[in-house]
């Protein structure tokens, strides 16, 4: 057979076998697929319905396991997701996923299989629920313990308005609930007492226990509508009733919670007015349809305790819930994530604290329900007794915090940028006003990849620089986020170390220089240059720029450095390390230097570090100077590189400045 004629046969059958895999692959999801909005769910068989949660599941683990998100909490509410569309209406009924982490059942249902693929993906589906991708998306929520303010507020804004009869459901898992706003919003609802359904989708977290079948049976024959007629219909001829209507109501109410406390133990949810309904099992479609149905018929707020599996259906993530909560991609056949030898700053961080926590018995630590992924769970293994995990519950550990340094601990803080915005008052209140020396550790800071601009930690720099008593530094390599961890220590008042979602660059001579209060390093182009074969002759330079950068955005700086120097273009770096307080005096004698200064920095423009040093240039008559930050926007997902090229922040673009 000739070559040619060869090579078109085998190009031929190749793809050939490509269209028949493909085709094997869509006729798997053979329900799944024609879907195409919840209202489709109805016509099908429990049968079905089981083959469904199957499709659905193998197409989240394919998906995730080529783009990363959160799947063990997703395949969790598989089948929660299915009964909550087939027993809601979608086109009245509000369904509102706290975090929304857990949304992706969610997106396949409401006619997004076909983008499911694009998820977490720049321009893509988001991995939370967004307004302007579906009508079924009531908020953009990616923050924990919001979803009973919000399902109240909607439900209170339809009652007033008359907009819709249509009911409205707060779907929160156990974690959320840990944070202090889903009990405000609960104490609310409960004194409202208007329909509010509270699905508490329990993924083997203990809130009270109450076994058997005929806990089980109580809470159906209370979801009953005979019984709710009977109630109310008592509850009118008491109101009309004189005398009676002054100790009856209260009596029917004692006997039902005397009734009840034979039987279950105490129910917060009881107390707060709610009628409550569980545990059920969270992965048998009908029992959640049949409630569902049931408790959509109550005037009143209601809590519908799920018990669920995190990772139900993948080995790997029912083993190992904690890492699969949010993973990158991963191998599907055996669910292991690829590792590389550069370290993180998180990893940086982890092997900083133990040392420290080795040399000062002081030393405390303190997170938000992110001992993982702030790297502090070698802390909590090796010194459980000075670790605190607080929950989804910031506010609390900066208060807590406050309290410990009173006491005379040293304790240590460790947040992601995104989540200590929930904590800003309790910085202001109750650590920087006394004065207490805490240090505030903010992974995720600047460019977050993937998840959007609900978690981008552009904000931090402009919040935290107006408070008064702050030290704010950011580390550009793993030896300076050391020098800076133990030199916080030594420090007084709060102090702030922030660094981004990145692996730390490799070291450079200038990394190793001591830290000096409020001052930089400036790097030069032979510090940075790729090979000591590149000669510097200072006469040749017609023209000197500097760039003033925050630490995390060192990796993009030295690239569109090294391209300048490449065209004989000589930049040098100056390194802030302190973004509050800044040494003007030192800052000005190094900028009078150069022609022409360009700021970046990984924060937004307004309040940001990059308009004080720039107002600090210009009232010395340094005038040819230019800043590059996040503009006053939300950015979407995307990768790093994807972040940075939105906001005109990429190598590229600093390049070009």
């Amino acid at each position: 057979m000739p070559i040619k004629t060869a090579r078109v046969y085998l190009e031929r059958s190749f793809f050939l076998y490509l269209k028949l895999i493909n085709l094997q692959v869509e006729a798997f999801f053979t329900i799944l697929s024609k879907i195409k909005s919840p209202s489709d769910l109805k016509k099908f068989s429990l049968k079905e319905l089981s083959e469904l949660a199957s499709e659905i599941r193998k197409k989240i683990i394919e998906v995730v396991g080529k783009n990363g998100g959160h799947l063990a909490s997703n395949l969790g509410v598989v089948e929660l997701t299915i009964a909550l569309h087939r027993a809601f209406d979608g086109k009245d009924d509000a369904i509102v996923w706290d975090v929304s982490h857990q949304c992706y059942t969610h997106k396949l249902l409401t006619g997004r299989y076909d983008r499911f693929d694009t998820l977490k993906q720049h321009g893509g589906l988001s991995g939370f629920t967004k307004m302007s991708e579906s009508p079924y998306d009531y908020f953009d929520n990616g923050h924990s313990s919001t979803s009973i303010s919000s399902s109240l507020g909607l439900l209170t804004a339809r009652s007033l308005t008359g907009d819709s009869d249509g009911r409205v459901i707060a779907v929160i898992g156990d974690g959320a609930l840990t944070g202090g706003l889903a009990f405000e919003g609960l104490c609310h609802a409960g004194q409202l007492q208007k329909n509010l359904i509270v699905v508490l989708n329990d993924n083997q977290m203990s809130i009270g226990k109450n076994n058997g079948s005929f806990s089980r049976y109580l809470s159906r024959l209370t979801m009953s509508t005979h019984y709710q007629k009977l109630r109310h219909a008592i509850d009118m001829f008491a109101e009309k009733t004189p005398l009676i209507n002054r100790f009856l109501p209260q009596f029917i109410s004692k006997f039902k919670r005397g009734l009840k406390g034979l039987f279950l133990a105490n129910n917060l949810f009881v107390e707060l007015g709610y009628e409550y309904v569980g545990p059920l099992n969270g992965h048998n479609i009908n029992e959640l349809e049949l409630v569902f149905n049931r408790v959509k018929k109550l005037r009143k707020p209601v809590v519908v305790h799920v018990v669920t599996k995190k990772g139900k259906g993948y080995s790997p993530a029912e083993n190992d819930p904690q890492t699969f909560h949010g993973i990158g991609p991963f191998c599907i056949t055996d669910g292991k994530v690829e590792k590389f030898d550069v370290l993180s700053f998180t990893e940086c961080f982890s092997q900083s604290m133990m040392k420290l926590a080795e040399k000062n018995k002081n030393v405390v630590a303190i997170t938000a329900a992110m001992a993982k992924g702030t790297g502090l769970d070698t802390f909590a293994r090796h010194y459980p007794e000075r670790f605190f995990d607080v929950g989804i519950a910031e506010e609390h550990a900066v208060t807590f915090a406050g309290g410990l340094a009173k006491g005379g601990l040293i304790p240590v803080v460790c947040i992601y940028s995104t989540f200590i915005q929930r904590a800003i008052d309790q910085i202001i209140h109750d650590v920087s006003l006394p004065d207490f020396h805490v240090i505030f550790v903010l992974d995720r800071s600047g460019a977050v990849p993937n998840d959007g601009e609900t978690h981008q930690g552009i904000f931090d720099i402009s919040l935290l620089r107006a408070i008064p008593n702050v030290t704010i530094m950011a580390p550009a390599s793993s030896v300076e986020l050391d020098m800076m961890l133990n030199a916080a220590v030594d420090m007084k008042g709060p102090v702030v170390i922030r660094y981004p979602k990145l692996t730390c660059p490799n070291e450079i001579a200038p990394y190793k220089i001591p830290l000096e209060n409020a001052k930089g390093v400036l790097i030069k182009a032979e510090d940075y240059a790729p090979s000591e074969s590149t000669k510097f002759e200072d006469e040749n330079i017609k023209e000197k720029t500097l760039v003033i950068t925050t630490g995390s955005m060192m990796s993009e700086v030295i690239v569109a450095c090294r391209a300048k120097l490449l065209k004989n273009e000589y930049t040098d770096i100056y390194n802030l390390r302190f973004i509050k307080p800044v040494d003007e005096n030192y800052l000005v004698s190094v900028s009078k230097n150069y022609s022409k200064i360009i700021i970046v920095e990984d924060g937004i423009k307004t309040c940001g570090a990059g308009e004080y040093i720039e107002s600090v240039l210009l009232r010395e008559k340094i005038l040819n100077v230019k800043l590059l930050s996040f503009p006053e926007k939300y950015i979407p997902q995307g990768s790093r590189k994807e972040v940075l090229k939105d906001a005109g922040l990429s190598s590229g673009d600093i390049e070009n400045a």
